[in-house]
């Protein structure tokens, strides 16, 4: 899912959850979830989970609540690899209120990802002992102006070093 800007429009947004979340075998099934951050947005209250599937990691944005408690996430994908060319390195969806969502794994040494010419988000580390790979996520809540001036143009987003140097992507 590499392309020139994330998270826009709606709609494309929507039919990418749609087409990932068919891929996913058994995806919309109670699979323990774990927990990576949360927050509110415009009053609305979102959750970003990660575990293990078929051998591959998968990641969702939900809404309130338990992940399977509507039984449909936000924003869900499974497979950040390049062995499918429909799978990529990030995952885009609705996101609370008027919002999209970007948000995906990175390498342990990625401790930040730059999103804009002009914006670098921080990564954290995965959970230790949840049965998901090494490595570092990274969430952006994209509101519908983005990118404003202050950002610059948005790009493919690009994992960086302490030391804002490019690190390479890895499968996930």
């Amino acid at each position: 899912m590499n392309v020139s800007r994330p998270a826009r429009p709606r709609a494309v947004a929507v039919a990418a959850v749609a087409l990932l979340a068919a891929g996913c075998s058994g995806y919309l099934q109670p699979t323990p979830r774990t927990l990576l951050t949360s927050g509110v947005y415009q009053g609305e209250s979102w959750s970003l989970y990660a575990w293990q599937q078929d051998g591959q990691l998968c990641m969702e944005v939900d809404g309130p609540g338990d992940p399977t408690a509507s039984g449909v996430p936000s924003a869900g994908a499974c497979g950040f690899d390049q062995k499918d060319p429909s799978s990529g390195y990030y995952a885009s969806g609705p996101g609370p209120g008027d919002s999209d969502v970007n948000y995906g794994p990175l390498p342990s040494r990625a401790t930040q990802i730059r999103v804009a010419t002009k914006e670098i988000l921080p990564a954290k580390p995965f959970p230790a002992g949840r049965q998901l790979p090494a490595g570092r996520f990274w969430i952006q809540i994209v509101p519908e102006d983005w990118p404003v001036p202050a950002d610059g143009r948005a790009i493919t987003p690009e994992p960086l070093n302490a030391s804002g140097r490019r690190v390479a992507y890895q499968d996930f």
